[in-house]
């Protein structure tokens, strides 16, 4: 007989999807802007410089991964999820912080690409491993 998901499982789980859910706004940002740029003045709809976007995004994925990742390594002590997070995080940051600077803009876009990817299957695999686990918060209802 299972026992029920403790807080902790279930907020983890969330925050797994979350991420992932995260990264692929991140990547679908990067894939889509350039045709919906281009559109723009067009529509004449002015929207969020990419710098900005990924500030935002840089605020909100650290900390929902840096989390969701932690709890998942304490309790699997999976060394590809740990790598895959910080390999994922870290191009995320320097591409939001120096990418336009140090690759232009069309570099920075399939760099944050792959890491967001990077990151997606670091989460990916964190949710993997709680099923191999059995944790707890996979039997919620």
């Amino acid at each position: 007989m299972n026992a029920p998901a403790t807080d902790t499982d279930k907020r983890r789980s969330y925050l797994d999807t979350a991420a992932v859910a995260l990264s692929g706004i991140c990547l679908l940002h990067c894939l889509a802007l350039p045709v919906v740029l281009t559109a723009l003045p067009i529509l004449n709809i002015a929207v969020l410089d990419e710098s900005t976007f990924h500030t935002i995004m840089i605020v909100v994925i650290l900390p929902v991964s840096v989390v969701a990742l932690s709890i998942g390594c304490r309790q699997h002590k999976d060394i590809l999820v740990l790598t895959l997070g910080i390999v994922g995080l870290g191009t995320l940051t320097l591409m939001a912080l120096f990418g336009h600077d140090l690759i232009g803009l069309t570099g920075e876009r399939l760099v944050t690409s792959v890491g967001g990817i990077i990151l997606a299957a670091a989460h990916i695999r964190n949710f993997l491993c709680c099923r191999e686990d059995d944790c707890q918060h996979e039997h919620q209802d």
